[in-house]
């Protein structure tokens, strides 16, 4: 393994100057990502609840 840093592609500025951060990054150890940014946790709350959701809907028996 490695520990190369990783850095965004040249050029990958936003008009006006921002730097978009990433929403996700790969695991320092092991396989995998975690999130990054608040916008990474948003998605893995949504999909915790989406899952949570689906389960409670069947086991009451509306779906």
């Amino acid at each position: 393994m490695s520990n190369e840093q990783h850095e965004p592609p040249a050029g990958s500025e936003q008009p006006g100057g921002k730097n978009r951060k990433p929403w996700f990054r790969p695991n320092r150890s092991g396989p995998g990502w975690h999130p990054s940014s608040w916008q990474g946790v948003l998605i893995i709350v949504a999909i915790v609840a989406a899952i949570t959701t689906v389960v409670v809907l069947f086991r009451t028996g509306v779906l």
